[in-house]
Parts: structure tokens; sequence; C-alpha cells
């Protein structure tokens, strides 16, 4: 049982730790056209241009619990009114459609990595309708191979519902989840932690609804591992037929992980400051870097008290305080408290962007 939750953590912080990084993004420097025409690049303005980021504000963090509470008991209904077997088939065949743009965007992730440079745009396609852009995006020809790739492991997972690949799916959503849904202040992850913890409390203490969802739902919304890693090996790697799983939603990884991913950024502002402004690759990272062990210890709490008990444990329960209060000591520390809860995490990039688009929306409003 060691090895399910050595391997349960293991998928929980990759994740993590692999989205906070991707969520760091560096102050825009404009580059002159002869720096433009040196290099053959364009500047690093127009390479982040079509990344849609969501970010999550505190009326939002009002509202979640009841958004997911309301969306819980819909599944709960629904599973046990309706036929599962063709409800089953709906949930396959969304997640495997949106599953491909996730794991693309994984496998471009890692190729990134393997290949120690960013993979530069060759294309642009963009939809306009009635004068209004609805779709932009870049990509290049390792960008068509790797959605190639992604198609096979989507259609590959439809047919065969392997744990393997459903874990594979997983880590795409929650890698490309955290870096994506941006929390804009301190103020608005501890509301949403505190919120979800009670969230959590409620709906797997008492009642049977979370529980329920979380086993019928073939979908990979959470990450499996065998409860007896020799009995499967035994039985065949492919096989599932007798194999008892433990399992992790992915809601306990992003959730948190939205939080570690700010804390990460916070690390960047201060560095970015003390430099001046200028980008920063190399710098310290003492919030992030005490949110993540903060968050791996809550991880294996839950584990040992679910362990010891023998029940389902609202994950969050533990996950929350951890991620929360491991922040706040690191600030008071340091002395920065007042500058955490003072924290804004919209660029003037994005700030101006914002404002642009708001002041669209007011004289459209105004025509009509």
């Amino acid at each position: 049982i060691l090895f399910t939750y050595v391997g349960l953590i293991i998928l929980a912080i990759i994740p993590i730790f692999v989205g906070s990084m991707k969520s760091i993004k560096q102050p825009k420097v404009k580059k002159t056209e002869k720096e433009k025409e040196k290099t053959g690049e364009e500047s690093e303005e127009s390479e982040d241009e079509d990344e849609d980021i969501e970010r999550f504000s505190l009326d939002d963090a009002k509202q979640f619990p009841f958004v997911g509470s309301a969306a819980l008991i819909s599944l709960f209904l629904v599973y046990k009114f309706f036929d599962k077997k063709y409800l089953n088939l709906l949930i396959t065949i969304y997640f495997s459609i949106i599953g491909v743009g996730s794991l693309t965007q994984m496998f471009s992730y890692l190729a990134e990595f393997i290949l120690g440079k960013k993979i530069k745009n060759e294309f642009k396609l963009r939809l306009i309708q009635k004068k209004e852009e609805v779709l932009k995006l870049s990509f290049s020809k390792i960008h068509i191979a790797l959605a190639i790739l992604a198609i096979v492991v989507t259609v590959t997972y439809s047919l065969t519902k392997n744990w393997i690949i459903s874990n594979i799916l997983g880590l795409a959503f929650s890698i490309t989840t955290i870096p994506l849904l941006k929390l804009d202040s301190f103020k608005t992850g501890i509301l949403l932690l505190s919120a979800l913890f009670f969230y959590d409390i409620f709906w797997v203490f008492f009642t049977p609804v979370m529980v329920t969802v979380a086993k019928n739902f073939d979908a990979p919304i959470k990450m499996l591992f065998p409860r007896n890693i020799f009995a499967w090996i035994k039985a065949g790697v492919l096989t599932t037929k007798g194999i008892e799983f433990s399992m992790l939603g992915l809601g306990d990884i992003a959730i948190p992980g939205v939080y570690v991913a700010l804390c990460a950024r916070f690390d960047h502002y201060h560095a970015v400051q003390k430099n001046g402004g200028k980008p920063i690759k190399k710098f310290p990272m003492p919030y992030f870097t005490s949110c993540f062990i903060s968050y791996i210890l809550g991880l294996v709490t839950t584990m040992a008290v679910m362990h010891i008990f023998k029940h389902a444990q609202p994950a969050l329960l533990y996950l929350s305080p951890a991620c929360i209060i491991s922040s706040l000591i690191c600030a008071a520390v340091r002395g920065e408290l007042k500058e955490l809860f003072a924290y804004n995490d919209e660029s003037e990039e994005e700030k101006k962007k914002r404002e642009e688009k708001e002041k669209e929306e007011k004289e459209k409003k105004e025509k009509k």
C-alpha cells in the first residue's frame, strides 16, 4: 500500500510543480527592429498573445462552492435516475475532445524540456465573425505532430479506458489548468481554499454524494493507482479485472495547485522588483517552497488518516490549511504580511488589455 500512496503523491506533485513554473511570465522586453532582424524572432509579447488567462476573482471564489455543489448534486441525480452506460459514453466523448488540446499542450511542454528551447510558432490561425475575433491560434509543425499523437492517446483511452492513459489525461488537465486559471490575489486564494475546506467536509462526511459520483464517474478526473501493485503486475499490466484502486480527485490537485502557483508568481514578483523590473530566470522561491512542501505534508496526512480509519477523507480538510498557513507563516517570518495581502497578480500588460476590453464592451452597450 506504501507504493500506492507514493505513486499518488508523485502524480499529484508533478502537475503542481510544472503548472506553477509555467504560470510564471517574464515581464515584456521590447526589442528594437535591429535586434529582431539579428535574432530572426518576434518580440516575446507575440509568443504569449494567444494565451487566454482566466483570472479568478474574489466574487468567483464566493460563488465557486455553490456552483460546485450544484454540479455535484446534478451529477448524483443523473447517475441515480439515468442509464450509467450512456451517460459515461457522453462523458467519454466530451473528455476525449477536450483532452486532445490539453495533451497537445502538455506534450509541447515536454518537447521544449527535451529540446531545451521554446518551440517557435510558424503558423497563425485567426477566426473572425462579424469583425470580431473569436479564435486566435499560433502553432508549428511540431505542434501538429503532437496533436496527432494526442488524438491517438485519447482514442486509445476511449476504447480501452486504461487507467494509465486516464492518469496521463489527468496529468494533462491539471498541468494546463494551473497556468491558465490564475488567482488574482492572496485574499481570493485564501477565501477559495477556506470555502472549499467546508465544502469538502460537508459532501464527504455528511452525504454519500461526493464518494458516489467519484466512484461512478468514468472519466479522467481522478488519479488512480493499484492498491496492490504486485497483484496488478502478476495479473498483467493491461488488466483491471479484480484490481482495486486508490484514487485522488483532480480537484485536490488543481485547486491547491493554483494557490501554490500564486506563491511562485509572488516569489517571481519580488525577484523582478529587486532586478529593476527586468526579466530574471533564477531567483529564490521561499513562498513556493514552503507551500509546495506543506501541500505534500498535507497529502501525506490525508492518506495516513484514510489508511488508519479506513474511510474516504476530504483531502482539502488537510490541504487547504496546509497551503494557507504555510504562506502566512512565511510572510510573517519575512515581515511581508502587508505586502502579501496587498499583492495583485495582474501584470501591467494584462491590466491594459482588460481596461481596453472593458472600454470596448462599454462602447458596444452604448451603441445598442
